[in-house]
């Protein structure tokens, strides 16, 4: 074979330019602490590596989202508590509010904390997160979710639940339907209606624990919420006037008037009356008194006559009283033995008095209206005073807090759930920096010797290139 000059200079310089190559890899890796710089020098590792860094950067996205999910349960978890010590701040009150020793103005002074109360609770209901998304509303977190005030609070959110994805399978609720927390206190039911008679009744029946009058049916898809209805039971022959009650002659009667969340009167309008059945069948539909009944002009009484057509002895008078999808039970009132005789005289003893007073507490399953009628019976107590209104508050206000409490435990777990999360995400970025360092970190002790070597490699090649190059057949021609 024969060997060329340029031949000898071509592959001599071919030799340094590769361990020059060899060198500068290696001085590569050791400058970025990186084995693998291109997917050529380990096409496997390179591969594996790209999938593992992925899945690290997913898990870091998850990171990031628990703790956005984090900070908005702490919020949640704030307002929830905050709305839980207003419930027990009203609920002392409502306690205090037992005391018979109080004067009408005292319980004024209470009605005015317990509507700054309520404004509380609201402003509570409408809290807003840094971005300014209300918390309460579902999913129409740009939109107030409650409005309104002592007269009645109304809820325009949805029922919806936004969520941050913080795992493969996890999406985390981060806020609530303010439905469930505020509106959704307890069961509207014949159980949750509180009836209470007046301490200053006479009759006999209403001597008796509790009250007489019962509410034996509830009819939910009728029954307005938030409502006091005050009864009267009248015994009289002029309404307007009870000097001239006669027994021998008297008009019984049951006189109904209700009281809206705020305390004030609420006539009964057209659609209300048709819908308890006081319509004629027309087209259109017109309100038609039924028999026994009467009505106010302004419509703010409906009387139930136990004897319309004039007082007959023996009467039999109607047992229940139906109204606004309530059914009552009327209490017994037998006739008197012999009818003119003095009550201590009497055989037969008159289950009701004339001006015996009732008082029926409707409750809301909204705790912010149930709020309002506390601090209204406050300012204007009804037929059973304080009582009633004492009754209702515990009643009303313990459901909420237990309601408030069942959402705080809620999300309590789920704050335990994002720390687990958390600890999770954090062991696992651990696990996979550990096998990508595996994959792609550069062994350091094992590449400075391979640079030292090759820098060897390098100084032999051009040791021997200069000893080649230098041969020449003129150095031996004398």
């Amino acid at each position: 074979m024969r060997i060329s000059t340029s031949m000898i200079y071509d592959r001599g310089v071919g030799a340094i330019q590769n361990q020059w190559k060899n060198i500068l890899h290696t001085q590569q890796q050791v400058s970025t602490g990186r084995r693998v710089l291109t997917p050529a020098d380990d096409p496997i590792a390179s591969a594996r590596a790209l999938e593992i860094g992925q899945t690290k950067a997913v898990n870091g996205q998850f990171s990031v989202n628990i703790g956005y999910a984090g900070d908005a349960m702490k919020l949640l978890e704030s307002r929830l508590q905050s709305a839980g010590d207003v419930l027990h701040y009203v609920r002392e009150r409502a306690v205090q509010a037992g005391n018979g020793a109080l004067a009408p103005e005292d319980l004024r002074y209470m009605a005015t904390d317990m509507k700054a109360q309520f404004e509380a609770m609201l402003s509570l209901a409408n809290s807003q997160d840094g971005t300014g998304d209300y918390i309460f509303g579902g999913y129409r977190a740009q939109q107030q979710p409650y409005d309104g005030g002592l007269s009645g609070v109304s809820y325009n959110g949805d029922q919806g639940e936004r969520t941050i994805q913080v795992s493969a399978s996890r999406y985390m609720p981060v806020s609530l339907p303010g439905s469930n927390v505020f509106d959704r206190t307890l069961v509207l039911n014949k159980e949750s209606v509180g009836v209470f008679a007046s301490s200053a009744n006479k009759g006999e029946v209403s001597a008796a624990p509790g009250s007489p009058l019962t509410v034996s049916a509830l009819d939910s898809s009728n029954v307005r919420e938030a409502t006091r209805y005050q009864i009267e039971f009248l015994q009289r022959t002029d309404s307007t006037d009870s000097s001239t009650a006669d027994p021998t002659s008297a008009n019984r009667q049951y006189v109904v008037q209700r009281l809206g969340s705020d305390g004030q009167v609420v006539p009964w309008t057209d659609d209300e009356l048709i819908g308890m059945g006081w319509t004629d069948g027309a087209t259109p539909p017109g309100v038609s008194v039924p028999a026994g009944y009467s009505l106010s002009s302004d419509r703010s009484k409906i009387v139930l006559s136990l004897d319309p057509a004039g007082y007959t002895a023996p009467a039999t008078p109607p047992t229940t009283l139906t109204i606004d999808g309530l059914t009552i039970d009327l209490p017994d009132d037998p006739v008197p033995d012999p009818v003119d005789a003095p009550q201590e005289a009497r055989q037969t003893k008159d289950g009701m008095v004339d001006g015996d007073k009732f008082e029926i507490y409707v409750p809301s399953t909204n705790l912010l209206n149930n709020m309002a009628m506390f601090a209204s019976a406050l300012e204007k107590p009804g037929a059973s005073g304080m009582t009633g209104a004492v009754a209702f508050a515990l009643e009303t206000f313990d459901a909420g807090q237990e309601n408030i409490l069942k959402t705080r435990a809620q999300i309590g777990s789920q704050l335990t759930e994002t720390e687990a999360l958390a600890s999770l995400g954090s062991d696992l970025d651990l696990q996979y920096a550990s096998t990508l360092s595996g994959l792609q970190d550069v062994d350091y002790a094992e590449a400075i010797s391979r640079l030292t070597q090759q820098q060897t490699y390098l100084q032999a090649a051009q040791q021997s290139f200069m000893r080649v190059s230098g041969l020449s057949l003129f150095n031996y021609l004398s």
